[in-house]
C-alpha cells in the first residue's frame, strides 16, 4: 500500500496547476490521529501549498469510509476524519478557515463500488478535497 499511495503522491504533483471547479485531491488511507507516516505529512505540505495558491476559492474537504462501516459509525467518523484534515490544514499550515467547509460522504460514494480486497476497502477510506467554488 506505501507503494501505491507514493505512485498517487508523484502522480498528484504531477497535475497541472490550474485547477477547475471538480478538481479533488485525495488522501488514502488517512486515519485521524496524532501521528501519520511521512508520506501523509508531504501530502498534506503539497495540499496546503496548492490550496494557497488559490486564495480566493472555497475548497471541500469530504471524509469517505469503505461499505463495510455501519451507518451509525460511519455518520460520525467520516465527518471526525474530515475535521481533523480541515484543523490541520488550518493550524498547521496556516490556511484560513473561510477557504475550507468539511463534510461526511459516509459510505456513499466509494471509489471502489463492491470492494472485496483489503487494498480495496483502504482506497475507499480516504479524504477527499477539491475545489467547489472560484471566484
Amino acid at each position: 500500500m506505501k507503494l501505491f499511495t507514493s505512485i498517487i503522491l508523484a502522480l498528484t504533483l504531477a497535475l497541472p496547476t490550474h485547477a477547475q471547479v471538480g478538481f479533488r485531491w485525495c488522501l488514502y488511507g488517512f486515519n485521524h490521529s496524532d501521528s501519520y507516516e511521512p508520506i501523509i505529512e508531504a501530502q498534506l505540505e503539497e495540499l496546503a501549498e496548492f490550496i494557497k495558491s488559490y486564495p480566493d476559492d472555497l475548497f471541500e474537504i469530504s471524509g469517505h469510509l469503505d461499505e463495510r462501516a455501519s451507518d451509525k459509525y460511519s455518520i460520525k467518523f467520516d465527518k471526525k476524519r474530515a475535521d481533523y484534515v480541515r484543523g490541520l490544514l488550518i493550524d498547521k499550515y496556516g490556511i484560513p478557515s473561510s477557504m475550507l467547509i468539511s463534510v461526511g460522504k459516509n459510505a456513499n460514494e466509494p471509489y471502489i463500488r463492491g470492494a472485496k480486497t483489503e487494498t480495496e476497502h483502504e482506497l475507499n477510506r480516504r479524504v477527499e478535497i477539491r475545489i467547489i467554488r472560484k471566484d
